[in-house]
């Protein structure tokens, strides 16, 4: 009687189509969607906040070859999307990449590393809170800091929704030739 009373939760997870959900993303060739959903940066020159206005809604797509690496990896594709490339001069906590779940919150000197011009502006502050399965994801971007364009222009800050969906394996590359995704 145990038994039978163990394995109905189970077989009724089976018949509902029920899973757990996946620990990473899979490998392969991967559509990458970022849109920009809000964008302020107040004191900033007019030219610049016409660029900004421009770039709002407006998605943004590319194609990237994931290895197995980069799959189990992931955040720190988004530690480089937060960080601009500057991922080693930034503080990453409360990293959640498991059950279908991926949160991430980051620091990062604004205007750069450590000793460079401007980089003791204050932090810019960031919030990654998303989902995803095995073949896709679907994250929002928060972040927020010291407006770099405008002296003493108070606080910049960007909501960025980040997208994808496996779109199959990686098309075969010559020997010796670099992954698209090489810099993830």
């Amino acid at each position: 009687m145990k038994r039978v009373l163990f394995l109905t939760p189970l077989a009724l997870a089976a018949m509902t189509g029920c899973a757990p959900a996946p620990n990473q993303i899979q490998a392969g060739q991967w559509e990458l969607v970022t849109e920009i959903r809000a964008l302020s940066a107040p004191n900033a020159p007019e030219e610049f906040r016409q660029q900004l206005r421009n770039r709002v809604g407006r998605p943004d797509t590319g194609r990237a070859c994931l290895t197995e690496e980069q799959a189990r990896r992931f955040l720190e594709f988004t530690k480089q999307l937060v960080s601009q490339g500057q991922a080693a001069a930034c503080r990453f906590t409360d990293e959640t990449y498991a059950g279908g779940v991926m949160h991430q919150t980051g620091s990062c000197p604004a205007g750069g590393p450590p000793g460079a011009p401007g980089a003791s502006r204050g932090n810019q502050t960031s919030t990654l809170e998303g989902r995803f399965t095995s073949t896709t994801f679907n994250a929002t971007l928060h972040s927020q800091g010291p407006n770099m364009m405008a002296p003493g222009g108070g606080d910049m800050s960007a909501t960025i929704v980040l997208r994808g969906r496996r779109l199959g394996d990686c098309p075969a590359t010559p020997a010796g030739a670099p992954s698209p995704a090489a810099g993830l």
